[in-house]
């Protein structure tokens, strides 16, 4: 007899989960993916969201915060100090990102990326109405200073406005970049008038002991660049919606051009489930 494609902890999850990851695919096939886990969820996120249901705290949620518990996390994780001024709440990481690209170039404008790299960034340039330019990571998935010259390069040839969406942790390379790195990629993108966005969504996975997690708006030259974070990814919480912007020192006017209804799309659940994992969850994310 064959022996069981699924081991019973997999075959229970499929029973019981209803999201994407556990019905898209037939019964022999086990997807690997990193945003939605084979995990038991963070106890401290079950136990806010249940008793925000049970209280009926159900409604519209308070940025402030939210911009608050991500600060204590990055001053924790990273020593980064995070101005809460400097901040504004989105629906998540690439919607919030989608509204600053959107600020920061034209309707068939150019936006630089550095495939391989995270499959939604394709999508949502093309969805936006925006013209991709590819500058590719080396062959080890570093940033290439050559590659992103050529690409900013031709992305300013024509004098069109034009910005850089960064993925920083890298994803699905793994690499955790730099500060030599994202300085030179700081000097380059002034050098050439780009204006950068960062995706830091993976920041909270880096390995202890390994390589450090750098907040691409604290190198010097990243001033006028813009990072967004959430801690979905880290504790599966994919399924509940919350992202935050924030602000290099000479950006905070540019975020300040986001109308407030950017605001609107974040889950107050999603909020009360991200600060939980945050502040309460850290042991958690250290195992996992």
């Amino acid at each position: 007899m064959d022996e069981p494609i699924l081991g019973a902890a997999e075959a229970e999850l499929r029973a019981e989960r209803t999201s994407v990851k556990w019905v898209a695919f037939p019964p022999d096939v086990l997807p690997l993916w990193v945003a939605e886990m084979d995990t038991a969820p963070c106890p401290s996120v079950v136990d806010a969201v249940s008793a925000a249901v049970r209280r009926g705290d159900t409604g519209y949620g308070w940025a402030p915060r939210y911009a608050a518990a991500v600060a204590r996390l990055a001053h924790w994780a990273w020593g980064w100090e995070i101005d809460h001024a400097a901040t504004t709440q989105v629906t998540d990481v690439m919607i919030g990102a989608t509204e600053l690209l959107r600020l920061f170039t034209d309707e068939r404008g150019p936006v630089v990326i550095s495939p391989p790299v995270y499959d939604s960034f394709f999508g949502f340039v093309d969805a936006m109405g925006r013209r991709r330019i590819d500058a590719p990571l080396t062959p080890s998935g570093r940033l290439d200073p050559d590659a992103l010259a050529l690409a900013f390069r031709e992305a300013t040839s024509r004098g069109e406005r034009a910005a850089y969406l960064l993925c920083n942790p890298q994803n699905p390379t793994g690499v955790v970049h730099t500060p030599h790195e994202l300085e030179m990629l700081a000097g380059l993108a002034n050098e050439y008038g780009i204006r950068v966005v960062a995706d830091e969504i993976h920041a909270p996975l880096t390995y202890a002991g390994g390589p450090a997690f750098t907040p691409f708006i604290t190198v010097p030259g990243a001033e006028r660049a813009l990072s967004v974070f959430s801690p979905s990814k880290a504790w599966n919480l994919a399924g509940l919606k919350s992202a935050l912007v924030v602000a290099g020192d000479g950006a905070v006017d540019d975020l300040r051009r986001l109308h407030e209804v950017h605001t609107h799309g974040a889950s107050h659940i999603g909020a009360i489930a991200h600060c939980a994992a945050m502040d309460d969850g850290r042991q958690w994310l250290e195992q996992l």
